[in-house]
């Protein structure tokens, strides 16, 4: 059974958060609860590198020294991490999954992003706390353990716009935590609110936008593309990739027209879209 916390969608409880809260960029990683057993000599005590569902993760026996010392510093014995090669799931899944470790992964960068603190009680307000003073000591030590990069939020509003930044960098989402929550394992919280499409759907590109940088500045490219859906709807996606908006810019007449596909989290009353982002070019429908 598993042992950790996981959260609701954004898109179906939004209004059960409660502001301010604290949203976190969401990685595609692999998770991954950390168990240090303190019997013995500190050079003995057992690390368990577990899944979500419960299974062990393989290949991680290196790290079990930092955390042997990262537990004997903090007196914390559980860490609730996502485990991240480089930037890709890919390599991570075939890391922790595969018996021996694949020739083209050594010497790939390794983190661990400490999401949560499982023993420690107390809402997260205080938890945020303990869980930087964790990061500070992960530093001294060299352990690879890092915070998710975040900020505060204090509405849907900006919900809304950090996620739009966070997936035309290539991020898969936000999670966006409350401060009073407590952590309760084996659960689904509402004080953890996931942030990321749910559905998509496609159309024809009728109008190309320029970016505007935050101080107001036009930057050359198409930050955001108008598409007609075949219902008469209408979404303006974010989030295009630099190289592709700046060819789409530069030669309007070869994407208008064109086939398109974004996705998004749900559909308002009025029947448009709510937080569209880009995701392709793709064939005409017959």
């Amino acid at each position: 059974m598993p042992d950790l916390m996981k959260g609701h969608k954004w898109r179906d409880h939004a209004a059960k958060m409660v502001f301010p809260a604290w949203a976190e960029i969401k990685t595609d990683e692999i998770r991954c609860h950390v168990i240090v057993h303190p019997l013995g000599p500190q050079e003995q005590w057992g690390v368990e590198f577990v899944s979500y569902a419960g299974k062990g993760l393989l290949n991680l026996r290196d790290y079990a020294t930092g955390f042997r010392e990262l537990a004997a510093a903090t007196g914390l014995f559980e860490f609730d991490t996502g485990f991240l090669v480089g930037d890709s799931f890919d390599d991570s899944y075939r890391w922790v999954r595969s018996k021996r470790l694949p020739e083209d992964l050594k010497g790939k960068p390794v983190t661990f992003l400490l999401f949560d603190l499982p023993t420690e009680a107390g809402p997260f307000s205080m938890r945020v706390v303990t869980r930087h003073n964790v990061y500070v000591q992960a530093v001294a030590l060299e352990v690879p353990l890092v915070l998710p990069a975040g900020t505060w939020v204090h509405n849907e509003e900006e919900v809304g716009d950090l996620f739009l930044k966070a997936h035309a960098a290539g991020h898969e989402g936000l999670m966006v935590k409350s401060m009073a929550h407590l952590y309760e394992r084996g659960k689904r919280t509402y004080g953890w609110l996931k942030v990321k499409p749910e559905d998509d759907a496609d159309g024809i590109i009728t109008a190309i936008h320029e970016a505007i940088s935050e101080d107001g500045k036009p930057l050359g490219r198409a930050g955001s593309v108008t598409i007609k859906v075949e219902d008469g709807s209408e979404a303006t996606p974010h989030g295009i990739a630099h190289n592709l908006g700046r060819e789409m810019f530069e030669n309007p007449d070869k994407f208008l027209g064109q086939w398109a596909e974004f996705k998004f989290m749900m559909r308002d009353r009025q029947g448009g879209y709510r937080h569209p982002v880009w995701s392709r070019l793709r064939e005409a429908k017959a």
